[in-house]
């Protein structure tokens, strides 16, 4: 079980292991469980650590190892078309001169119950690049992590259900991941901030 097997763990060693798990978690692009669980499980097992050091240290794996992940997502563009490159462009420019744009729409999403790596992968295929992104998702995960660190304090038997539940809940929130990320690479967003028109580019014109 995930919630025993993290215990097992944390009882050798505890900060550093946090940064560690988290980083390589936030690396995966695909089927990995939320980095709350490891920031929880960690406090679980020893509820005289500093639920403040805990969260900081967990919110700069969390961004190191997304920002990593938004690097090699980078690579993808080459199986992208000029077209889509260009409608890519697009929103790029569009959230690069909107103020805060990156910075609370990243923070919006890091506090969500959404799976972060697509909205990470989405930024490699925009080529994006923005101060914005680092500190709207360490803001968004730093107060998710206190947040469950004093949820857990109260609701411990309720965490340790959700913590060893199957992969089917993760499959579903990645599935959920995937198909918003699929729906802003498709999305024609010169046509729908030229002519305010919501516009999606064929599959065939989706890759060279």
């Amino acid at each position: 079980m995930l919630y025993d097997f993290l215990i097992a763990l944390f009882s050798e060693y505890t900060y550093p292991f946090v940064f560690v798990f988290i980083f390589i978690l936030s690396i995966i692009p695909i089927l990995t469980p939320p980095t709350w669980i490891v920031i929880v499980s960690a406090y679980s097992l020893n509820n005289e650590l500093n639920p403040f050091l805990l969260s900081v240290i967990g919110a700069t794996a969390a961004v190191s190892g997304r920002l990593i992940l938004l690097q090699l997502s980078t690579i993808g563009r080459k199986a992208i078309n000029d077209h889509r490159k260009s409608s890519l462009e697009k929103l790029r420019k569009y959230l690069e001169k909107t103020r805060y744009g990156y910075l609370l729409g990243t923070l919006l999403f890091a506090v969500m119950p959404l799976p972060s790596n697509m909205l990470f992968i989405s930024y490699g295929l925009m080529n994006a690049k923005s101060i914005g992104i680092v500190a709207g998702f360490w803001i968004g995960r730093f107060v998710v992590y206190m947040i469950m660190i004093n949820l857990s304090r109260y609701f411990v038997d309720y965490f340790k259900k959700i913590l060893n539940s199957d992969i089917q809940s993760l499959f579903i929130m990645d599935m959920i991941g995937i198909i918003m990320t699929l729906f802003v690479l498709l999305i024609d967003w010169n046509i729908l901030f030229s002519e305010r028109r919501l516009v999606f580019i064929k599959p065939k014109r989706f890759s060279s």
